[in-house]
């Protein structure tokens, strides 16, 4: 029987155990909860200081990104006292696109600076950035906020006459080729137009060449001259191009003025 094999004694002691075995279990929940705690804590911790790493880089590369435009900037000034106006042609572009970067900067960390430092800052940028792009429309050199092509640098520096001619022929050849791809013959037409630029950009590497040292060609000046009134001339075909293109899509729309133009006439005809 239970009562000849377990003492009174002996029952308590097993109570007694299982109520300490149910308090280590609770007390195991509470470290385990502890030390997930104190992990998400570490975690959290980590990530804020990250964080507040990366934030203290960024002003600091903007810091520099300002000295360095800043720099430039009496660059400029110096190269036009100087009258060196090629040289301050192809810095400007360069230094807009900075200036632009850093009002960007400055705005997506306005909440990490002293906004009256943010307010000095897009103003010192913005007033920097009128001041280049009037200077750069005296100059007429076309004003983008990307940076030059090679082939425009090597244009201002080199034949800074011919800047005009090119960037209308760029603009050009961008507006003929949208409307090239809505033509019906886009294959033809591609081809043609690829033809004609190609002659352009050889013509164009050849006065750079002769601009670049002309003393190393014969009749410099006179095939200077020729290639400048050739590329002038191309520009114009471009212009007459354009406007054929625009005007064969107006079909629908002469079509249409005539029915409606006729209709008018019929109308008033019979009011009569």
């Amino acid at each position: 029987m239970l009562s000849q094999k377990w003492g009174l004694g002996s029952i308590l002691s097993i109570l007694f155990i299982i109520g300490i075995l149910g308090d280590l279990e609770a007390l195991v929940g509470l470290t385990v909860l502890g030390a997930m705690g104190y992990g998400l804590y570490k975690l959290f911790t980590r990530k804020s200081s990250l964080e507040k790493a990366n934030i203290a880089t960024r002003l600091q590369d903007l810091k520099d990104a300002i000295a360095r435009a800043d720099r430039q900037t009496k660059l400029l000034d110096s190269h036009l006292e100087n009258k060196e106006y090629t040289q301050y042609a192809v810095l400007a572009r360069d230094v807009l696109t900075q200036v632009e970067d850093i009002k960007a900067e400055a705005l997506a960390l306005k909440q990490n600076m002293d906004l009256n430092i943010y307010k000095r800052i897009s103003k010192k940028a913005s007033a920097v950035s009128t001041e280049i792009s009037a200077q750069l429309e005296k100059l007429d050199v076309p004003i983008e906020t990307a940076e030059s092509t090679e082939e425009e640098k090597q244009i201002i520096k080199l034949a800074p006459e011919i800047m005009t001619t090119y960037t209308n022929i760029q603009r050009d050849h961008a507006a003929i080729l949208d409307k090239i791809d809505k033509a019906d013959n886009k294959a033809e037409l591609t081809a043609i137009h690829e033809t004609s630029m190609k002659r352009f950009h050889d013509i164009l590497q050849g006065y750079l060449k002769i601009k670049e040292s002309p003393k190393n060609f014969h009749n410099a000046d006179e095939r200077l001259e020729l290639a400048k009134q050739a590329m002038e001339q191309f520009d114009l075909d471009l212009d007459q191009t354009l406007r054929e293109l625009n005007e064969s899509a107006l079909s629908d729309f002469e079509v249409s003025l005539r029915m409606m133009t006729q209709k008018s006439h019929d109308l008033t005809n019979t009011q009569k």
